[in-house]
């Protein structure tokens, strides 16, 4: 699992997406959030990845931290109706890192 050094390190318009609290890319697919925190201290961004079980992104900008409960899910139509229904703005595209409104 990352560790708050990890977090620390951000630097503005930064972030990681977390699985079982380790990096990760992927090379396809979809990443949709289900709910999430912002917080502006390290240590409550860390409870809340531990909070998910790592399982979660995190992006840091104007000093403050977004900490994101998200998935990996294969089909755009999935993630748009997972993201709809929890109020999300956006998901994001692997492929080319691109964000799709909700």
């Amino acid at each position: 699992m990352i560790n708050i050094r990890s977090i620390l390190k951000l630097k503005d318009n930064e972030g990681l997406t977390l699985k079982s609290g380790k990096p990760t890319v992927y090379k396809t697919g979809w990443q949709v959030a289900t709910d999430g925190i912002a917080t502006i201290s390290p240590r409550e961004a860390m409870k809340a990845v531990k909070a998910y079980n790592g399982n979660c992104g995190i992006w840091f900008s104007d000093s403050i931290y977004y900490i994101d409960h998200s998935k990996r899910v294969n089909t755009k139509k999935e993630a748009l109706a997972i993201g709809r229904a929890n109020n999300q703005i956006s998901i994001l595209r692997w492929r080319d890192m691109s964000l799709v409104y909700c």
